[in-house]
């Protein structure tokens, strides 16, 4: 919303303003005991509040939800099998040696084989599959000071949507198809919308057998590969693009052993080679302005899809390691506010 005339997105405020103080872990010792560097605070009902490091986030513990009540149900943060295990034994895992071992890869696959069960497996978000969830540039505005070419893709209003395919024994393959926050291992698993609107369009794409056939054809080595866009149209959000019916535009490729792809590449495989429509690509060179005003105000325009209002840009570097994005201030106050 806008404030004295000037946009706001959110407020900073210290924990002191809060009524909690800080401590550092010298002055509590708990059990299971907290690292050197933990910090934390003490709220005014003398509840201890701990916190390792930094950028940790406070979301969950302070309560935060968003302001339309469906997105805390469609934006609900899901958990991989291994977060399942650990939460059923959780005093145990909340020793040190548990701690230490779920931190990294090798040790949460060697635990699983002793604690982890096969719904775990089933109803768990897939551990190699990585959440889309880009970075606004409000959060990283350093990035900007990269004068590199970045590839710059319209940014969809619609719902994430994620389909992964992984080698199994004896030839197998398993197809998931994932929203934010569920996991389809059925097709007729309840969905936040009406219909399925991620199983539908995995099916309108030949999803599953386009993904098979670049791993026994094209990625040969590989042992999975992640196909992530989005799905918009009528009744997904405000913003329809003109649709009576739904559809999907792909924004990622990523390949075990080879990373995520670059936007162009990407584009090319997918929307050319198999029939898979990927996102707008503004500009596959641009270079970044010097301020974050300047890149908001780039984000705004109209989109590639129906000539309405654009939500925004994505911007991503040529070899696809680093991505954030950029929202336009006029749509959010439209659409989101």
């Amino acid at each position: 919303q806008k404030i004295r005339g000037e946009y706001s997105q959110g407020l900073l405020i210290s924990a002191k303003s809060l009524g909690w103080e800080y401590f550092t872990n010298v002055e509590y010792r708990v059990d299971p005991p907290y690292r050197s560097d933990s910090i934390g605070v003490v709220d005014d009902e003398g509840t201890v509040h701990f916190e390792i490091g930094e950028s940790r986030f406070l979301t969950q513990k302070l309560g935060v939800t968003y302001v339309e009540p469906d997105d805390n149900q469609r934006k609900s943060s899901s958990v991989d099998k291994y977060k399942r295990m650990s939460q059923r034994h959780g005093k145990l895992f909340s020793h040190q040696p548990y701690r230490w071992l779920m931190r990294r890869d090798w040790g949460k696959k060697l635990l699983f084989v002793f604690y982890g069960k096969k719904k775990d497996n089933k109803t768990g978000w897939p551990y190699w599959v990585k959440k889309t969830d880009e970075e606004r540039i409000q959060n990283m505005p350093w990035i900007l000071s990269n004068k590199k070419p970045w590839v710059a893709t319209e940014k969809i209003d619609g719902t994430s949507t994620t389909f992964t395919l992984k080698r199994k024994p004896f030839g197998k393959f398993e197809f998931l198809v994932c929203s934010r926050n569920v996991v389809f291992d059925k097709p007729d698993k309840k969905c936040f919308y009406d219909t399925n609107v991620y199983t539908e369009m995995a099916e309108k794409y030949n999803v599953e057998n386009v993904l098979k056939k670049l791993l026994k054809f094209t990625f040969k080595d590989a042992k999975w590969i992640t196909l992530q866009g989005e799905t918009f149209g009528a009744g997904v959000q405000k913003r329809t693009y003109n649709l009576d019916h739904h559809d999907f535009r792909g924004f990622n490729l990523i390949v075990d052993g080879m990373g995520r792809f670059d936007s162009v590449s990407a584009c090319c495989l997918m929307q050319e080679e198999n029939n898979i429509p990927w996102v707008p690509i503004i500009d596959p060179e641009v270079i970044l302005p010097d301020t974050v005003e300047e890149i908001i105000e780039y984000a705004t325009g109209k989109s590639e899809l129906d000539g309405g209002m654009r939500e925004g840009i994505v911007f991503r570097s040529e070899d696809g390691s680093q991505s954030f994005k950029a929202v336009s201030n006029e749509y959010l106050m439209k659409y989101h506010s």
